[in-house]
């Protein structure tokens, strides 16, 4: 350990000779070593915000912001490998608590088959025109 904390010193302050070089800049080395190591992380935290499968949902949305922009096709993952979760529509008291994998494509809403309205094409567009009547 020794060695390796050795070296992670060496290369802090050979940063900080070719930062000085390039820059002009005076800044402190702790602060200098705290922004560096921020930004060697930042593209694995941008890596990882893509890949958030069998994460907690607490680590998940800590990651969104790190996020690179244009990525939003990712962000919700398709039904055929996600999780199942419990049926918004079902979760009340004294109702079964069904797992599901299907959500609303309109509002994200997790919904079980029981809940879930599936129409063909042609259904589908008389539906909306009726209601859309209204």
């Amino acid at each position: 350990m020794v060695i390796f904390f050795a070296i992670l010193n060496m290369s802090g302050i050979n940063a900080k000779v070719i930062y000085f070089g390039n820059d002009r800049k005076v800044i402190r080395r702790k602060e200098f070593l705290k922004q560096l190591s921020h930004e060697l992380v930042l593209p694995q935290l941008s890596r990882r915000s893509e890949l958030t499968l069998g994460m907690p949902l607490n680590l998940q949305n800590k990651l969104k912001i790190y996020q690179t922009p244009g990525n939003d096709e990712h962000e919700e993952p398709e039904t055929t490998g996600m999780k199942r979760k419990r049926c918004e529509d079902c979760a009340g008291p004294g109702n079964k608590r069904k797992l599901t994998k299907y959500n609303c494509k309109k509002c994200k809403k997790i919904v079980c088959l029981t809940h879930l309205d599936t129409f063909c094409g042609v259904c589908s567009t008389d539906f909306l025109a009726a209601h859309s009547n209204n």
